[in-house]
């Protein structure tokens, strides 16, 4: 995975899926040699620049913000749950983080709902 942000990013996102995948590829061949090329069977690039509800955002905590996602882990008035990886203590950033703060806060409404005590 290779994972490109910022205004160089936004630019080759507009360059569309092709201009991405070389540039990784590229990128992966000046690392390990151009022979690392020849592995790459299946590529995707994403473009979370475009997503309407990402925007190219990244749960990233700034120098001493990490205690933010506790604050996010916490229900607004016991009816709204956030979930997701930016909401996860440790695993942020993570498939595994955002799995478990959404079962964390599906099973808070469930409790609220009646559907699950616990």
């Amino acid at each position: 995975m290779v994972d490109v942000a910022g205004n160089f990013g936004r630019e080759l996102a507009a360059n569309g899926q092709a201009a991405m995948v070389d540039f990784a590829a590229n990128w992966l061949a000046g690392l390990y040699g151009a022979d690392i090329k020849t592995g790459i069977k299946r590529a995707h690039a994403t473009r979370w620049d475009q997503e309407a509800w990402v925007l190219g955002a990244a749960s990233v905590a700034a120098p001493g913000g990490q205690s933010s996602r506790k604050v996010l882990m916490e229900p607004v008035r016991d009816r709204i749950f956030f979930a997701g990886e930016a909401v996860h203590e440790t695993l942020w950033g993570t498939l595994g983080g955002a799995w478990e703060s959404g079962e964390r806060a599906a099973e808070a409404a469930l409790r609220l709902f009646g559907g699950r005590r616990g």
